[in-house]
Protein backbone atom coordinates (compact mmCIF):
# COMPACT_ATOMS: atom_id res chain seq x y z
CA UNK A 1 0.00 0.00 0.00
CA UNK A 2 1.57 3.42 -1.06
CA UNK A 3 1.49 6.33 1.42
CA UNK A 4 -1.26 9.18 0.63
CA UNK A 5 -0.21 11.07 -1.92
CA UNK A 6 -0.06 15.39 -1.62
CA UNK A 7 -1.30 16.49 -5.22
CA UNK A 8 -2.85 19.93 -3.00
CA UNK A 9 0.76 20.70 -2.06
CA UNK A 10 2.22 20.74 1.37
CA UNK A 11 4.16 18.23 3.28
CA UNK A 12 2.42 15.14 4.16
CA UNK A 13 0.53 14.81 6.87
CA UNK A 14 2.65 13.75 10.42
CA UNK A 15 1.85 10.92 12.45
CA UNK A 16 -0.93 11.25 14.69
CA UNK A 17 -2.78 14.06 12.63
CA UNK A 18 -6.16 13.27 10.19
CA UNK A 19 -5.88 9.42 9.49
CA UNK A 20 -2.83 7.13 8.07
CA UNK A 21 -3.40 4.37 6.14
CA UNK A 22 -4.09 1.04 7.98
CA UNK A 23 -6.56 3.39 10.16
CA UNK A 24 -10.59 3.07 10.47
CA UNK A 25 -11.29 1.08 7.30
CA UNK A 26 -14.41 0.05 6.40
CA UNK A 27 -15.03 -3.30 4.90
CA UNK A 28 -13.03 -4.09 1.81
CA UNK A 29 -14.78 -6.03 -0.87
CA UNK A 30 -18.03 -6.36 0.65
CA UNK A 31 -20.08 -5.38 -2.02
CA UNK A 32 -20.06 -6.52 -5.29
CA UNK A 33 -21.60 -5.23 -8.59
CA UNK A 34 -25.42 -6.30 -7.81
CA UNK A 35 -25.00 -4.77 -4.25
CA UNK A 36 -23.87 -1.38 -5.42
CA UNK A 37 -26.71 -1.19 -8.04
CA UNK A 38 -29.18 -2.43 -5.91
CA UNK A 39 -28.05 0.52 -3.71
CA UNK A 40 -28.35 2.95 -5.93
CA UNK A 41 -31.66 2.05 -7.62
CA UNK A 42 -33.51 1.99 -4.37
CA UNK A 43 -31.88 5.38 -2.74
CA UNK A 44 -33.58 6.98 -6.60
CA UNK A 45 -36.90 5.80 -5.71
CA UNK A 46 -38.78 5.97 -8.45
CA UNK A 47 -42.50 5.85 -6.88
CA UNK A 48 -41.77 8.77 -4.42
CA UNK A 49 -39.97 10.65 -7.18
CA UNK A 50 -42.79 10.29 -9.48
CA UNK A 51 -45.86 10.58 -7.42
CA UNK A 52 -44.73 13.79 -6.06
CA UNK A 53 -42.90 15.49 -9.38
CA UNK A 54 -45.69 14.44 -11.97
CA UNK A 55 -48.47 16.10 -11.24
CA UNK A 56 -46.40 19.71 -11.07
CA UNK A 57 -45.07 18.67 -14.18
CA UNK A 58 -48.73 18.25 -15.77
CA UNK A 59 -49.75 21.81 -14.70
CA UNK A 60 -46.71 22.67 -16.81
CA UNK A 61 -46.67 20.76 -19.54
CA UNK A 62 -49.99 19.05 -20.01
CA UNK A 63 -49.96 15.77 -21.87
CA UNK A 64 -46.30 16.14 -22.82
CA UNK A 65 -45.21 15.83 -19.64
CA UNK A 66 -43.60 12.25 -20.14
CA UNK A 67 -40.49 13.98 -22.11
CA UNK A 68 -39.43 16.07 -19.13
CA UNK A 69 -38.44 13.23 -17.28
CA UNK A 70 -36.43 11.91 -20.61
CA UNK A 71 -35.13 14.82 -21.17
CA UNK A 72 -33.85 15.07 -17.40
CA UNK A 73 -32.41 11.81 -17.39
CA UNK A 74 -30.46 12.74 -20.58
CA UNK A 75 -29.26 15.83 -18.83
CA UNK A 76 -28.17 14.24 -15.83
CA UNK A 77 -25.98 11.43 -17.76
CA UNK A 78 -23.61 14.47 -18.27
CA UNK A 79 -23.03 14.90 -14.56
CA UNK A 80 -22.89 11.04 -14.01
CA UNK A 81 -20.05 10.87 -16.61
CA UNK A 82 -18.20 12.90 -14.34
CA UNK A 83 -18.36 10.26 -11.70
CA UNK A 84 -17.69 7.60 -13.64
CA UNK A 85 -14.30 9.06 -14.70
CA UNK A 86 -13.60 9.87 -11.33
CA UNK A 87 -14.17 6.75 -9.95
CA UNK A 88 -12.09 4.92 -12.92
CA UNK A 89 -8.88 7.08 -11.22
CA UNK A 90 -9.42 7.72 -7.46
CA UNK A 91 -12.18 5.94 -5.90
CA UNK A 92 -13.08 6.84 -2.28
CA UNK A 93 -15.17 6.83 0.30
CA UNK A 94 -15.26 10.77 0.69
CA UNK A 95 -17.02 10.44 -3.50
CA UNK A 96 -17.18 14.11 -4.46
CA UNK A 97 -15.43 15.82 -1.21
CA UNK A 98 -12.11 13.86 -3.03
CA UNK A 99 -13.14 14.04 -6.32
CA UNK A 100 -13.18 17.83 -5.87
CA UNK A 101 -10.54 17.98 -3.48
CA UNK A 102 -8.06 16.58 -5.70
CA UNK A 103 -9.39 17.46 -8.81
CA UNK A 104 -9.48 21.88 -8.10
CA UNK A 105 -6.78 20.76 -5.88
CA UNK A 106 -4.44 19.46 -9.20
CA UNK A 107 -4.63 23.35 -10.22
CA UNK A 108 -5.46 25.69 -6.68
CA UNK A 109 -4.31 23.86 -3.89
CA UNK A 110 -5.45 25.71 -1.24
CA UNK A 111 -8.85 26.36 -3.10
CA UNK A 112 -9.42 22.55 -3.78
CA UNK A 113 -8.38 21.91 -0.03
CA UNK A 114 -11.14 24.84 1.09
CA UNK A 115 -13.78 23.37 -1.76
CA UNK A 116 -13.46 19.59 -0.08
CA UNK A 117 -13.77 20.75 3.27
CA UNK A 118 -16.82 22.88 1.95
CA UNK A 119 -18.28 20.18 0.35
CA UNK A 120 -18.06 17.45 3.31
CA UNK A 121 -19.98 20.10 5.38
CA UNK A 122 -22.56 20.35 2.69
CA UNK A 123 -23.60 16.92 2.27
CA UNK A 124 -23.51 16.48 6.19
CA UNK A 125 -25.79 19.02 6.14
CA UNK A 126 -28.25 18.70 3.07
CA UNK A 127 -28.46 15.16 2.69
CA UNK A 128 -29.98 14.56 6.12
CA UNK A 129 -32.50 17.37 5.22
CA UNK A 130 -33.44 15.96 1.79
CA UNK A 131 -33.70 12.21 3.54
CA UNK A 132 -35.94 13.66 5.79
CA UNK A 133 -38.08 15.17 3.53
CA UNK A 134 -38.45 11.15 1.99
CA UNK A 135 -39.47 9.90 5.11
CA UNK A 136 -42.13 12.35 5.95
CA UNK A 137 -43.14 11.18 2.79
CA UNK A 138 -43.46 7.84 4.15
CA UNK A 139 -45.60 8.68 7.11
CA UNK A 140 -47.68 11.00 5.44
CA UNK A 141 -48.61 9.00 2.94
CA UNK A 142 -49.81 5.99 5.33
CA UNK A 143 -51.10 7.94 7.31
CA UNK A 144 -53.78 8.96 4.44
CA UNK A 145 -54.08 5.71 3.69
CA UNK A 146 -55.24 4.78 7.15
CA UNK A 147 -57.11 8.41 8.11
CA UNK A 148 -54.53 8.70 11.16
CA UNK A 149 -54.32 12.38 10.79
CA UNK A 150 -51.16 14.19 11.85
CA UNK A 151 -50.26 12.63 14.97
CA UNK A 152 -50.20 9.41 12.92
CA UNK A 153 -48.33 10.43 10.26
CA UNK A 154 -45.00 11.28 12.79
CA UNK A 155 -45.30 8.32 14.81
CA UNK A 156 -44.95 6.32 11.65
CA UNK A 157 -42.05 8.31 10.16
CA UNK A 158 -40.26 7.91 13.60
CA UNK A 159 -41.16 4.20 13.98
CA UNK A 160 -39.66 3.80 10.22
CA UNK A 161 -36.69 5.43 10.93
CA UNK A 162 -36.23 3.05 14.48
CA UNK A 163 -36.76 0.22 12.16
CA UNK A 164 -34.53 1.06 9.96
CA UNK A 165 -31.05 1.76 12.07
CA UNK A 166 -30.85 -1.85 12.95
CA UNK A 167 -30.80 -2.89 9.23
CA UNK A 168 -27.98 -0.25 8.83
CA UNK A 169 -25.83 -1.81 11.96
CA UNK A 170 -26.15 -4.94 10.85
CA UNK A 171 -23.84 -4.39 7.63
CA UNK A 172 -22.80 -2.87 4.40
CA UNK A 173 -24.43 -5.68 2.55
CA UNK A 174 -27.51 -6.66 4.44
CA UNK A 175 -28.80 -2.92 3.93
CA UNK A 176 -28.31 -2.84 0.55
CA UNK A 177 -29.98 -6.15 -0.28
CA UNK A 178 -33.03 -4.89 2.18
CA UNK A 179 -32.79 -1.74 0.23
CA UNK A 180 -33.28 -3.99 -2.94
CA UNK A 181 -36.15 -5.53 -1.61
CA UNK A 182 -37.93 -2.94 -1.10
CA UNK A 183 -36.92 -1.35 -4.54
CA UNK A 184 -37.89 -4.44 -6.33
CA UNK A 185 -41.42 -4.12 -5.19
CA UNK A 186 -41.98 -0.28 -5.93
CA UNK A 187 -40.72 -1.19 -9.32
CA UNK A 188 -43.15 -4.34 -9.84
CA UNK A 189 -45.52 -2.00 -9.02
CA UNK A 190 -45.18 0.61 -11.39
CA UNK A 191 -44.68 -1.35 -14.19
CA UNK A 192 -47.99 -3.75 -13.56
CA UNK A 193 -49.82 -0.47 -13.42
CA UNK A 194 -48.01 1.00 -16.23
CA UNK A 195 -48.57 -1.84 -18.37
CA UNK A 196 -52.33 -2.55 -17.73
CA UNK A 197 -53.02 0.99 -17.91
CA UNK A 198 -51.47 1.33 -21.57
CA UNK A 199 -53.32 -1.53 -22.74
CA UNK A 200 -56.69 -0.86 -21.35
CA UNK A 201 -56.28 2.79 -22.37
CA UNK A 202 -54.65 1.87 -25.73
CA UNK A 203 -56.84 4.27 -27.62
CA UNK A 204 -54.93 6.89 -26.26
CA UNK A 205 -51.41 5.89 -26.13
CA UNK A 206 -50.49 9.25 -28.54
CA UNK A 207 -51.37 12.15 -25.50
CA UNK A 208 -48.22 12.43 -25.26
CA UNK A 209 -47.07 13.22 -28.81
CA UNK A 210 -50.11 16.08 -28.99
CA UNK A 211 -49.86 19.25 -26.66
CA UNK A 212 -52.95 18.96 -24.60
CA UNK A 213 -53.44 21.01 -21.25
CA UNK A 214 -51.19 22.45 -19.52
CA UNK A 215 -50.21 26.39 -18.60
CA UNK A 216 -48.56 27.16 -21.05
CA UNK A 217 -48.62 23.53 -22.22
CA UNK A 218 -46.22 21.44 -24.75
CA UNK A 219 -42.80 21.93 -24.37
CA UNK A 220 -43.05 25.56 -23.69
CA UNK A 221 -43.73 24.16 -20.06
CA UNK A 222 -40.32 22.90 -19.54
CA UNK A 223 -38.68 25.36 -19.11
CA UNK A 224 -38.11 27.46 -15.78
CA UNK A 225 -38.88 24.99 -12.75
CA UNK A 226 -40.39 21.84 -14.32
CA UNK A 227 -37.13 21.37 -15.74
CA UNK A 228 -35.24 21.76 -12.14
CA UNK A 229 -37.91 19.77 -10.35
CA UNK A 230 -37.52 16.92 -13.27
CA UNK A 231 -33.62 16.63 -13.02
CA UNK A 232 -33.93 16.95 -9.15
CA UNK A 233 -35.98 13.53 -9.75
CA UNK A 234 -32.88 11.91 -10.11
CA UNK A 235 -31.08 12.82 -7.36
CA UNK A 236 -29.48 9.76 -5.39
CA UNK A 237 -28.17 8.26 -8.51
CA UNK A 238 -24.47 9.25 -6.79
CA UNK A 239 -25.29 6.31 -4.76
CA UNK A 240 -22.59 4.40 -5.65
CA UNK A 241 -19.80 6.87 -5.03
CA UNK A 242 -19.15 6.48 -1.51
CA UNK A 243 -19.02 2.80 -1.58
CA UNK A 244 -15.91 2.65 -3.52
CA UNK A 245 -13.86 1.63 -0.39
CA UNK A 246 -16.13 -1.31 0.39
CA UNK A 247 -16.64 -2.48 -3.56
CA UNK A 248 -14.13 -5.18 -4.79
CA UNK A 249 -13.80 -3.46 -7.79
CA UNK A 250 -15.21 0.50 -7.63
CA UNK A 251 -12.94 1.48 -10.69
CA UNK A 252 -15.58 -0.99 -12.47
CA UNK A 253 -18.43 -0.95 -11.14
CA UNK A 254 -19.25 2.23 -9.82
CA UNK A 255 -19.18 3.92 -13.55
CA UNK A 256 -21.80 0.83 -14.70
CA UNK A 257 -23.77 1.11 -11.49
CA UNK A 258 -24.12 5.20 -12.54
CA UNK A 259 -25.02 4.52 -16.06
CA UNK A 260 -27.20 1.35 -15.43
CA UNK A 261 -29.60 3.27 -12.79
CA UNK A 262 -30.09 6.64 -14.53
CA UNK A 263 -31.16 3.93 -17.30
CA UNK A 264 -33.54 2.15 -15.71
CA UNK A 265 -34.86 4.65 -13.53
CA UNK A 266 -35.57 7.34 -16.60
CA UNK A 267 -37.03 4.32 -18.42
CA UNK A 268 -39.51 3.47 -15.01
CA UNK A 269 -40.08 7.41 -15.25
CA UNK A 270 -40.49 8.32 -18.58
CA UNK A 271 -42.97 5.07 -18.74
CA UNK A 272 -45.17 5.70 -15.40
CA UNK A 273 -46.28 8.74 -16.87
CA UNK A 274 -46.44 7.78 -19.83
CA UNK A 275 -49.84 5.76 -18.54
CA UNK A 276 -50.80 8.22 -16.26
CA UNK A 277 -51.21 10.73 -19.14
CA UNK A 278 -53.01 7.97 -21.48
CA UNK A 279 -54.84 6.66 -18.37
CA UNK A 280 -56.61 10.04 -17.28
CA UNK A 281 -57.15 11.02 -21.04
CA UNK A 282 -59.11 7.46 -21.57
CA UNK A 283 -60.94 8.07 -18.26
CA UNK A 284 -62.07 11.64 -17.88
CA UNK A 285 -61.56 13.04 -21.41
CA UNK A 286 -58.52 13.87 -23.54
CA UNK A 287 -58.48 17.67 -22.10
CA UNK A 288 -60.29 17.44 -18.80
CA UNK A 289 -58.27 14.36 -17.95
CA UNK A 290 -55.12 16.06 -17.94
CA UNK A 291 -56.06 18.67 -16.21
CA UNK A 292 -57.75 16.18 -13.66
CA UNK A 293 -54.31 14.86 -13.62
CA UNK A 294 -52.58 17.94 -12.78
CA UNK A 295 -54.36 18.88 -9.51
CA UNK A 296 -54.41 15.09 -8.47
CA UNK A 297 -52.93 14.53 -4.90
CA UNK A 298 -52.43 10.26 -5.10
CA UNK A 299 -52.70 10.51 -9.21
CA UNK A 300 -51.39 6.27 -9.39
CA UNK A 301 -53.20 5.53 -6.10
CA UNK A 302 -56.68 6.52 -7.75
CA UNK A 303 -55.62 5.31 -11.56
CA UNK A 304 -54.92 2.06 -9.87
CA UNK A 305 -58.66 2.42 -8.50
CA UNK A 306 -59.76 2.88 -11.91
CA UNK A 307 -58.17 0.48 -13.90
CA UNK A 308 -56.99 -1.68 -11.64
CA UNK A 309 -58.78 -1.90 -8.77
CA UNK A 310 -57.17 -5.73 -7.86
CA UNK A 311 -54.45 -3.96 -7.56
CA UNK A 312 -54.68 -0.77 -5.55
CA UNK A 313 -53.68 -2.21 -2.22
CA UNK A 314 -50.31 -2.64 -3.59
CA UNK A 315 -49.92 0.06 -5.08
CA UNK A 316 -50.81 2.21 -1.46
CA UNK A 317 -47.79 -0.22 -0.21
CA UNK A 318 -45.25 0.78 -2.79
CA UNK A 319 -46.03 4.56 -1.34
CA UNK A 320 -44.62 3.12 1.54
CA UNK A 321 -41.65 0.58 0.60
CA UNK A 322 -40.03 3.31 -2.02
CA UNK A 323 -39.39 5.66 0.92
CA UNK A 324 -38.40 2.92 3.16
CA UNK A 325 -36.01 1.77 1.16
CA UNK A 326 -34.75 4.93 -0.28
CA UNK A 327 -33.87 5.84 3.56
CA UNK A 328 -31.70 2.37 3.82
CA UNK A 329 -29.36 3.22 0.86
CA UNK A 330 -29.23 6.78 1.11
CA UNK A 331 -28.02 6.20 4.64
CA UNK A 332 -25.89 3.56 3.77
CA UNK A 333 -23.54 5.67 1.17
CA UNK A 334 -23.96 9.12 2.90
CA UNK A 335 -22.74 7.90 6.16
CA UNK A 336 -19.44 6.93 4.28
CA UNK A 337 -19.26 10.32 3.07
CA UNK A 338 -19.13 11.25 6.97
CA UNK A 339 -17.01 8.84 8.38
CA UNK A 340 -14.24 9.83 5.45
CA UNK A 341 -14.44 13.87 6.93
CA UNK A 342 -14.31 12.02 10.95
CA UNK A 343 -11.26 10.22 9.83
CA UNK A 344 -9.43 12.90 8.46
CA UNK A 345 -9.94 14.95 11.30
CA UNK A 346 -13.22 17.25 9.94
CA UNK A 347 -15.09 16.15 12.67
CA UNK A 348 -14.23 15.06 16.35
CA UNK A 349 -12.46 11.68 15.63
CA UNK A 350 -14.76 9.61 17.63
CA UNK A 351 -17.48 9.79 14.66
CA UNK A 352 -14.75 7.37 12.56
CA UNK A 353 -15.36 4.39 14.85
CA UNK A 354 -17.09 1.41 13.79
CA UNK A 355 -18.40 -1.35 14.45
CA UNK A 356 -17.07 -5.05 14.55
CA UNK A 357 -18.51 -5.45 10.93
CA UNK A 358 -17.04 -2.55 9.75
CA UNK A 359 -20.06 -0.31 10.21
CA UNK A 360 -19.96 3.09 10.90
CA UNK A 361 -21.81 3.33 13.63
CA UNK A 362 -21.21 7.03 14.12
CA UNK A 363 -21.65 8.58 11.91
CA UNK A 364 -24.72 6.12 11.29
CA UNK A 365 -25.83 8.10 14.66
CA UNK A 366 -25.31 11.62 13.47
CA UNK A 367 -27.15 10.95 10.14
CA UNK A 368 -30.08 9.39 12.00
CA UNK A 369 -30.39 12.05 14.49
CA UNK A 370 -29.97 14.90 11.80
CA UNK A 371 -33.11 13.32 10.17
CA UNK A 372 -34.98 13.01 13.70
CA UNK A 373 -34.41 16.35 14.29
CA UNK A 374 -35.48 17.42 10.99
CA UNK A 375 -38.74 15.76 11.11
CA UNK A 376 -39.42 16.64 14.67
CA UNK A 377 -39.24 20.41 14.57
CA UNK A 378 -40.66 21.79 11.32
CA UNK A 379 -43.58 19.34 12.64
CA UNK A 380 -44.31 21.89 15.41
CA UNK A 381 -43.34 24.63 13.72
CA UNK A 382 -45.70 24.10 10.70
CA UNK A 383 -48.60 22.48 12.95
CA UNK A 384 -47.80 18.86 11.60
CA UNK A 385 -48.71 19.59 7.84
CA UNK A 386 -46.67 16.90 6.41
CA UNK A 387 -47.11 18.12 2.76
CA UNK A 388 -45.44 21.63 3.44
CA UNK A 389 -42.46 19.74 5.34
CA UNK A 390 -41.59 17.41 2.57
CA UNK A 391 -41.92 19.77 0.10
CA UNK A 392 -40.11 22.51 1.60
CA UNK A 393 -37.28 19.75 2.58
CA UNK A 394 -36.67 18.23 -0.35
CA UNK A 395 -36.20 21.75 -2.25
CA UNK A 396 -34.02 23.10 -0.05
CA UNK A 397 -31.75 19.76 0.48
CA UNK A 398 -31.54 19.74 -3.37
CA UNK A 399 -29.82 23.23 -4.45
CA UNK A 400 -26.40 22.56 -2.15
CA UNK A 401 -26.34 18.98 -3.98
CA UNK A 402 -26.62 20.66 -7.30
CA UNK A 403 -23.94 22.82 -6.14
CA UNK A 404 -21.61 19.90 -5.70
CA UNK A 405 -22.36 18.16 -8.63
CA UNK A 406 -21.48 21.32 -10.19
CA UNK A 407 -17.92 21.92 -8.65
CA UNK A 408 -17.29 18.09 -9.37
CA UNK A 409 -17.82 19.18 -12.93
CA UNK A 410 -15.55 21.81 -12.65
CA UNK A 411 -13.24 19.81 -11.05
CA UNK A 412 -12.83 16.76 -14.12
CA UNK A 413 -10.80 18.34 -16.63
CA UNK A 414 -8.57 20.36 -14.19
CA UNK A 415 -8.11 17.09 -12.44
CA UNK A 416 -7.70 14.84 -15.82
CA UNK A 417 -4.86 17.54 -17.44
CA UNK A 418 -2.72 17.82 -14.57
CA UNK A 419 -2.42 13.87 -13.41
CA UNK A 420 -3.11 12.14 -16.40
CA UNK A 421 -2.93 14.35 -19.95
CA UNK A 422 -2.58 11.44 -22.13
CA UNK A 423 -6.07 10.11 -21.29
CA UNK A 424 -7.56 13.65 -22.04
CA UNK A 425 -10.61 13.73 -24.49
CA UNK A 426 -12.23 16.58 -25.42
CA UNK A 427 -16.01 15.44 -25.40
CA UNK A 428 -15.29 13.60 -21.86
CA UNK A 429 -13.54 15.43 -19.76
CA UNK A 430 -14.57 19.27 -21.21
CA UNK A 431 -18.20 19.45 -23.48
CA UNK A 432 -20.02 16.60 -21.43
CA UNK A 433 -19.48 18.28 -18.11
CA UNK A 434 -19.82 21.85 -19.58
CA UNK A 435 -23.27 20.67 -20.74
CA UNK A 436 -23.60 19.24 -16.98
CA UNK A 437 -22.85 22.35 -15.39
CA UNK A 438 -25.59 24.44 -17.73
CA UNK A 439 -27.96 22.08 -16.78
CA UNK A 440 -26.87 22.29 -13.04
CA UNK A 441 -26.80 26.17 -12.83
CA UNK A 442 -30.32 26.47 -14.58
CA UNK A 443 -31.68 24.22 -12.13
CA UNK A 444 -30.39 26.08 -9.48
CA UNK A 445 -31.47 29.22 -10.22
CA UNK A 446 -35.11 28.28 -11.07
CA UNK A 447 -35.25 26.61 -7.33
CA UNK A 448 -33.32 29.96 -5.67
CA UNK A 449 -34.91 32.63 -7.56
CA UNK A 450 -37.38 35.15 -5.43
CA UNK A 451 -40.17 35.44 -8.06
CA UNK A 452 -41.81 31.99 -7.41
CA UNK A 453 -45.36 31.45 -5.41
CA UNK A 454 -44.67 31.64 -1.05
CA UNK A 455 -43.02 29.99 0.06
CA UNK A 456 -40.24 28.95 -2.67
CA UNK A 457 -39.49 32.60 -3.21
CA UNK A 458 -38.04 32.35 0.34
CA UNK A 459 -35.60 29.20 -0.17
CA UNK A 460 -32.79 30.73 -1.22
CA UNK A 461 -33.07 32.06 2.79
CA UNK A 462 -32.39 28.76 3.84
CA UNK A 463 -29.94 27.47 1.20
CA UNK A 464 -27.58 30.70 2.07
CA UNK A 465 -28.24 29.50 5.53
CA UNK A 466 -26.55 25.89 5.05
CA UNK A 467 -23.96 27.46 2.91
CA UNK A 468 -23.11 29.98 5.13
CA UNK A 469 -22.58 27.19 7.97
CA UNK A 470 -20.28 24.89 5.56
CA UNK A 471 -18.48 27.82 5.05
CA UNK A 472 -17.86 28.77 8.66
CA UNK A 473 -16.82 25.48 9.49
CA UNK A 474 -14.31 25.06 7.32
CA UNK A 475 -13.05 28.33 7.76
CA UNK A 476 -12.38 27.05 11.71
CA UNK A 477 -11.13 23.52 10.29
CA UNK A 478 -8.62 25.32 7.63
CA UNK A 479 -7.43 27.58 10.67
CA UNK A 480 -7.25 25.50 13.23
CA UNK A 481 -6.44 21.81 11.57
CA UNK A 482 -5.05 22.65 7.85
CA UNK A 483 -4.03 18.76 7.88
CA UNK A 484 -7.46 17.51 7.96
CA UNK A 485 -9.15 19.38 5.54
CA UNK A 486 -6.12 18.82 3.05
CA UNK A 487 -6.36 15.29 3.79
CA UNK A 488 -10.02 14.68 3.58
CA UNK A 489 -9.65 15.92 0.07
CA UNK A 490 -6.74 13.42 -0.78
CA UNK A 491 -8.19 10.20 0.66
CA UNK A 492 -8.58 8.22 -2.37
CA UNK A 493 -7.51 5.02 -3.96
CA UNK A 494 -4.87 4.28 -0.88
CA UNK A 495 -7.54 3.28 1.01
CA UNK A 496 -9.41 0.81 -1.55
CA UNK A 497 -7.94 -2.42 -2.97
CA UNK A 498 -9.39 -4.17 -5.89
CA UNK A 499 -9.96 -7.53 -6.63
CA UNK A 500 -8.25 -8.46 -10.09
Amino acid sequence: MSTIEEPLGGSPVPPGQGAAPGEARLAHGALSLFDTLSSTLANLAPVEGIFLSLTLVVVAMGSQAPWAFLVAGIAILATGNTMSEFSRSIPSAGSFVTFIGRGIGAKLPRTGSALSGLTCYLLLICYPVTVSAVVVFMGSWVASLFHWGNAGWLAVTLIGVALIVPILLRGVVISARAAFIMFCSEALGLLVLSLVVLVLAHGHLGAPFHASGGSPGGFKGLVGFTFALAVSGFVGWENSGALAEESRNPRRYIPITVFTSILVITILYVLSSWAAVAGFADWKGPVAGINVLGGEVTPFLDLSRHFTPWFSWFIGIVGFTSSFGCFIAAANSQTRITFNGARAGLLPRVFAALTRNKVPWASVAIYVGLTVALIVVPYFTLHGNAVAIFSDEASIGTVPILIVYLLANIALPLHVLATDRARFRPVRHILIPLAGSAVLLYGVYEFIQPNQPPPANGYWKWILAIVVIAAVGTAVVYARRPDAIKLAGTIGPEFVQEDT
